[in-house]
């Protein structure tokens, strides 16, 4: 029974026994590392780590465990009681004798139908353009050390709609599709519950199972969910991740959804054939310290101007003159769902498109739709964020870096200030040109109006 223990049914138990507390990243690599034989020098080497402070998080873990599990545990036998300890709760779990076991989870079974579970995924009959960006998934969803891709940008860029397609291209290549939303947060039981359920009703390895996936605990939940990806090719489709993190900081879980982190650590970090691609309005800063070749983040634009020229132009009436489109492409960054806003309203204003852009752009910022678009996006920026953006806003013209440092009335750290910046600018929330940053026209015409709006209420109050 040892040889079916892998690394991420120790750290699903180890993640249980110690719950509500939860194992840091630094110490699931010193977990890991021991695992694989490696000396606390070479951790520290490899992950650029001071080799003392290693040795204290491996110490202050063997404490910890050793309390979790009443057993003196350290660095030596570490490995042979673990394996021990899961071998033993698998096997009380599981009926079937060890050859069975070892088959099933090993097996690579060639499947003689496709199983497509869509669900809510939308429809993407009048999808457009995106053709690169289509083929770089298509690129990355072929390198064998991939486990998850994620696609993440600004509210309207075509993120959902983007995954979707490139889903239904390659859903020849998989046997199962899973598309699957998070916006209503279900519980990680719950949505690996549904997941096998689905494997359940597919396979004739469900006669085999003693009772409803429902009623097991996670650890076995995700040790038999690991082993479904293992024995069938999938692609898990999920979109909204951001549902699941912090509100304006990435780097950790929303409270009640830690446990997703075990879920997508052994996606990642175990050996099978199947994919996860993901879309999420923030970039998952608690997925960054995976190599680049097991988690790869495509941080998503918005078209082309030729594809901005199709989408104004895809209705029956008079096409858009050149300078015109111009101006909308640069005024929406290209921003897909912004276009169809936009060209939904196009006949209002269609006439001085060329004539007066600056009151085009007064009245394209009072459109309602215009407006949620971007108060969602407002709400997932930082407070840092959103004081350089409202000073850009402000601003007459484009300035440099050091002036608008100079503006900020937080005390930050350059880098922390920068790196901000160039967020913003990966977000097409703002413009950098020659060395100079502006915001994006919509933004800058709606905030301006926001705060107009806002010091007459005070005034009046």
């Amino acid at each position: 029974m040892n040889k079916l223990v892998d690394f991420e049914s120790v750290l699903s138990l180890i993640d249980k026994s110690i719950s509500p507390t939860y194992l840091s990243p630094t110490q699931e690599i010193v977990l890991r590392e021991v695992w694989n034989g490696k000396t606390y020098s070479e951790m520290a080497c490899q992950h650029n780590y001071d080799p003392e402070y290693i040795k204290g998080v491996g110490s202050n873990l063997w404490q910890t465990l050793s309390r979790t599990f009443d057993k003196q545990i350290n660095k030596s036998n570490f490995v042979p009681f673990m394996r021990q300890k899961v071998a033993s709760l698998f096997d009380e779990k599981y009926s079937q004798p060890e050859s069975n076991q070892i088959e099933i989870a090993t097996a690579n079974i060639q499947e003689k139908h496709q199983y497509l579970h869509w669900t809510t995924a939308p429809t993407t009959k009048f999808f457009q353009g995106r053709v690169t960006e289509i083929n770089t998934l298509q690129r990355w969803s072929e390198d064998p050390d991939c486990r998850c891709i994620i696609v993440s940008g600004m509210v309207g860029c075509g993120k959902t709609t983007l995954v979707t397609e490139f889903a239904r291209k390659v859903q020849d290549q998989y046997n199962y599709v899973f598309w699957f939303s998070l916006l209503e947060t279900p519980s990680l039981p719950k949505l690996i519950s549904n997941y096998l359920n689905i494997f359940n009703q597919s396979s004739e390895q469900s006669s085999k199972l003693e009772e409803a996936p429902e009623t097991w605990e996670l650890s076995f939940l995700l040790w038999e969910f690991i082993n479904c990806l293992k024995q069938h090719k999938v692609l898990l489709v999920l979109d909204g991740l951001q549902s699941i993190l912090g509100r304006n900081n990435s780097s950790t879980y929303k409270k009640c959804y830690e446990e997703y982190g075990w879920f997508l650590r052994s996606i990642i970090s175990t050996n099978h054939q199947s994919l996860l691609i993901a879309t999420s309005r923030l970039r998952p800063k608690v997925l960054e310290y995976y190599s680049d070749n097991q988690v790869k983040m495509l941080d998503l634009k918005g078209f082309s101007i030729d594809d901005t020229k199709a989408v104004i132009n895809s209705s029956n009436s008079k096409p858009v003159r050149e300078e015109g489109l111009l101006f909308l492409s640069e005024s929406l960054q290209n921003i897909p769902q912004l276009l169809n806003i936009v060209k939904n309203h196009l006949d209002d204003f269609r006439d001085v498109l060329d004539d007066d852009q600056n009151q085009v752009l007064q009245d394209l910022s009072l459109l309602g739709a215009v407006g949620e678009l971007l108060e969602q996006e407002l709400s997932y920026l930082s407070d840092l964020d959103r004081e350089i953006i409202y000073w850009l806003a402000i601003s007459c013209s484009a300035i440099s870096l050091n002036e608008l440092t100079g503006y900020t009335e937080q005390s930050q750290p350059k880098i922390k200030f920068t790196h901000s910046v160039n967020f913003l600018v990966k977000r097409s929330l703002v413009i950098k040109q020659d060395h100079r940053y502006s915001l994006m026209p919509i933004l800058k015409a709606y905030i301006r109006r926001k705060l107009v709006k806002q010091a007459i209420q005070e005034i009046n109050s």
